[in-house]
């Protein structure tokens, strides 16, 4: 299964995405569930350097494939990074996009008693 940790800060900001696991619904390379959530996963480090300005060297790593066909990430907003509120609150739409994206996969894959995919928040 794959686990996706979002954590939120008091104001409910998110301010960071963990994502560690094999969906286990196919086998390596083929795992349909495994592409969508390694698409989010670069999509939101590249959105946020692309768009936000945030160094990626401080803010990401991402680990796919150690040879078992997991993939591990941590995506952060690191404190201090940000270069403005204007960066700073286009970053918190591309992390909510991000979560609702794994929200939505969540909700499509996990039917009939299956757990691909679990999302648990942390405040």
């Amino acid at each position: 299964m794959i686990a996706v940790k979002v954590v939120r800060d008091r104001d409910r900001k998110v301010t960071g995405l963990f994502v560690s696991g094999h969906s286990g619904y196919a086998e390596e390379g083929s795992d349909i569930i495994c592409a969508g959530a390694s698409t989010l996963v670069y999509t939101l480090a590249n959105s946020l350097e692309r768009f936000c300005g945030i160094d990626t060297e401080y803010s990401t790593r991402i680990a796919e494939d150690k040879g078992d066909g997991h993939v591990y990430a941590e995506i952060i907003i690191p404190e201090g990074r940000v270069k403005d509120e204007a960066a700073a609150d286009r970053a918190q739409v591309i992390m909510e996009t991000i979560v609702l994206g794994f929200i939505s996969l969540a909700e499509s894959v996990n039917r009939d008693g299956n757990r691909y995919l679990e999302i648990k928040e942390e405040y």
